[in-house]
C-alpha cells in the first residue's frame, strides 16, 4: 500500500484489484482500451451506469449463404477422371502384387527376374502417377 512506484498487475481477482489499484486500463475486444482512474468497483458502477448501446444487426454480408469457388469444382473430365483413377490405381495395386508373388518362385533366371523388376518398376511409377493426380483432384473437390 505503500509503495511510491507503479505496479502493473493483471488480474481476474476482484477482491485484490479493490484493494489495491486506483488506476485500470479495461481491455474491451477487438483491440480497444479503456483508461480508468479508480478501483473494479468503481469502474463497475460507471459501466453500469451508461447507457446501453443497441447492438446492430449483422450485416447482411455476413447471414448471405457462401457459395462456393466455381474454380475449385471439378469439371465434367476431371469427375470422369477421378471416378476411374481410383478402378486403375487398384488394377495396379493387383498387378503389383501379382508380380511380388512371382519374385517367389525359385526357377526365375537372372533374366526374367530383370523383366520382373522392370516391370514392377513401371507399375510403381504409373502408381505414384496416378495416385498424385488422384490427390490433386481430391484436393481441388474439398476445397
Amino acid at each position: 500500500m505503500d509503495f511510491p512506484g507503479v505496479l502493473l498487475v493483471v488480474s481476474h481477482d476482484r477482491y485484490f484489484m479493490d484493494k489495491i489499484v486506483d488506476h485500470m486500463f479495461v481491455f474491451r475486444g477487438n483491440g480497444v482500451v479503456d483508461d480508468f482512474p479508480g478501483n473494479y468497483s468503481d469502474f463497475r458502477a460507471y459501466d453500469s451506469s451508461k447507457p446501453k448501446q443497441i447492438k446492430q444487426a449483422p450485416k447482411a454480408e455476413n447471414t448471405k449463404v457462401v457459395k462456393k469457388n466455381e474454380a475449385n469444382k471439378l469439371s465434367y473430365n476431371e469427375q470422369k477422371e477421378y471416378k476411374n483413377l481410383e478402378s486403375k490405381i487398384r488394377s495396379l495395386e493387383l498387378d503389383k502384387t501379382a508380380i511380388e508373388v512371382e519374385f517367389n518362385n525359385p526357377e526365375l533366371s537372372p533374366d526374367e527376374i530383370s523383366k520382373l523388376s522392370l516391370k514392377l518398376q513401371g507399375i510403381i511409377d504409373t502408381m505414384a502417377d496416378k495416385e498424385m493426380r488422384w490427390f490433386e483432384l481430391s484436393e481441388k473437390l474439398e476445397s
